[in-house]
């Protein structure tokens, strides 16, 4: 269950952070180019990839999330199963702390 909840928070966490395409793209082709010292040319072309591969992405991470909550959600259940009904009870007060936690973050 915590391995599940660390992973549910660090997804959550993840997509706050790239959920706004354009701060992310800036911010990216902002580093590059003082990294690489790009010229304007290259920065848009930059800019363009970016704009051209951010769709096959999303897709990517969707399905990742899908896939991890899934996984989440098996391993919980499957953890439930060896719990007592005080010990279940206790879990999705836990969870529900978990939950209430990330949310603040």
């Amino acid at each position: 269950m915590i391995v599940g909840g660390v992973a549910g928070f660090a997804i959550d966490k993840y997509q706050l952070q790239h959920d706004d395409s354009h701060f992310g793209r800036t911010r990216f082709v902002n580093y590059l180019t003082k990294e690489l010292g790009l010229s304007v040319a290259q920065q848009g072309q930059l800019d363009s990839i970016i704009t051209y591969v951010h769709p096959r992405f999303q897709a990517i991470r969707r399905k990742f999330n899908t896939d991890m909550q899934s996984q989440v959600d098996t391993t919980h259940k499957m953890i439930s199963s060896i719990l007592t009904i005080e010990q279940q009870s206790k879990l999705k007060e836990l969870d529900k702390q978990m939950k209430s936690n990330s949310d603040n973050q």
